[in-house]
């Protein structure tokens, strides 16, 4: 996912995952994999679906996936909805967040958050740090645009370690 060239993405718009997750749009990516919106044919609502390939060197989703469903119940943790791998990409799907705080901060009036929204989100974003270390994992790469606007450390794009 890193380089000169441009990779194409690993689903295109409309595609279809597993009978049930119709992708809308994509919403992010990087070197980690790419992010996007579906829709749950089943509950007919919106899910974020984090793919990478299946041939890319270093897998992740897989340690994702295994935190994330330690974390369930937590608060301040995206709800686990489902995983799978295919020939072409392993993927997640959980619950879709709101916007990332780096996003919401840009459209404020001066570009910053009140103090008091300031201290509030620092609040909710040590208690779900405190929840990662609850069950023996640390985050090592937490910064705003890892964050929702609903004050989950979101891991939509995150690098789990086991400690």
């Amino acid at each position: 996912m890193s380089g000169g060239a441009e990779q194409a993405d690993i689903l295109s718009g409309l595609s279809l995952v597993k009978e049930r997750w119709k992708v809308v749009k994509k919403i992010g990516g990087g070197g980690f994999g790419e992010i996007y919106e579906a829709q749950d044919l089943l509950t007919r609502g919106s899910v974020a679906l984090k793919v990478e390939s299946a041939q890319q060197p270093k897998q992740v989703l897989k340690m994702e996936v295994a935190v994330l469903k330690k974390l369930q119940g937590k608060d301040h943790v995206c709800r686990f909805v489902g995983c799978g791998r295919n020939d072409r990409f392993n993927y997640v799907v959980m619950e879709l967040q709101g916007r990332n705080l780096a996003d919401l901060r840009r459209s404020m009036p001066r570009g910053t958050f009140s103090i008091s929204t300031t201290l509030r989100l620092g609040r909710q974003i040590l208690e779900a740090i405190e929840s990662i270390h609850s069950v023996g994992f640390l985050h090592r790469d937490i910064k705003p645009v890892r964050c929702s606007s609903l004050g989950a450390v979101c891991f939509l794009q995150c690098i789990v370690l086991s400690l």
